[in-house]
């Protein structure tokens, strides 16, 4: 498999906000390198990409398995926003990514609140955020974005995965892949900046994986909820025994199996 290269992944973006692209073969965590390149400095719109990662994780501190022919990388932003707001990007980041593989693959991905990426059914890939804060005010927030394309997936997992390639019957050109999806989130994030949430809240309708009726995981039971809508600040809005709850970071599920 040919080597990324960051200085043509910039090149076919061809977007100021991406100032920079790292591309390593091998690290531990993509999510680990951005937080140093952070420390010393970086500006918004880093990429970090590695061909696979030995450490890679999930939600709540879980393996995610990140072999070579998967698009596993982060981006460094700096949103001048409050730290209530920050949950929008979470979602933003997930609807972009799914609008780009519907529009460039004809698959219909579709975005399980408020961050990971399904199709068919099963897990295509998963997003992480991390907060830096100075009052009540976002200092920078780091995405760490792992997403099957060509990579064989897990068989020993909790929830089944898929990878793109499997769905399309050949390989895709992870150049042309990361260029897709960096440009379409460019363009939301910006989008966000300046006119607000309303177009993103739109989006994931169309976009939701989630049915009428849901499962929520607390303290080792799953509990059943009523989805209503997406809030203003990407909080999942659900009727619990009639109660309205606003759910900021719950693990939920579509169906009892998972």
């Amino acid at each position: 498999m040919a080597t990324l290269d960051g200085t043509e992944i910039l090149r076919q973006l061809s977007d100021p906000f991406y100032p920079e692209c790292h591309v390593r073969e091998s690290v531990t965590s993509t999510f680990d390198w951005l937080k140093e390149l952070e420390r010393s400095g970086a500006p918004e719109g880093t990429i970090v990409i590695a061909e696979r990662q030995s450490a890679g994780r999930g939600r709540r501190g879980r393996v995610w398995q990140s072999p070579a022919g998967g698009a596993w990388f982060g981006i460094l932003l700096k949103p001048k926003i409050p730290v209530t707001q920050s949950g929008c990007i979470s979602v933003l980041s997930a609807v972009a990514i799914a609008q780009a593989l519907r529009e460039h693959y004809n698959r219909p991905v579709e975005v399980k609140w408020p961050n990971d990426l399904w199709l068919y059914q099963k897990k295509l890939g998963g997003i992480l955020s991390e907060l830096t804060t100075a009052g009540n005010r976002v200092e920078s927030l780091l995405l760490g974005i792992g997403i099957n394309v060509n990579n064989a997936v897990p068989k020993d997992v909790r929830i089944e995965a898929i990878s793109l390639a499997e769905t399309l019957g050949h390989d895709v050109g992870l150049q042309d892949f990361f260029a897709a999806v960096l440009t379409e989130f460019a363009s939301r994030y910006r989008n966000f900046l300046e006119h607000g949430f309303e177009l993103v809240r739109t989006e994931w309708e169309r976009v939701s994986a989630l049915s009428e009726s849901i499962w929520i995981e607390r303290e080792d039971q799953k509990i059943i909820a009523r989805v209503r809508e997406l809030s203003s600040l990407g909080k999942l809005v659900v009727e619990i025994n009639g109660r309205i709850e606003e759910l900021v970071a719950d693990d939920v599920t579509l169906s009892l199996k998972e």
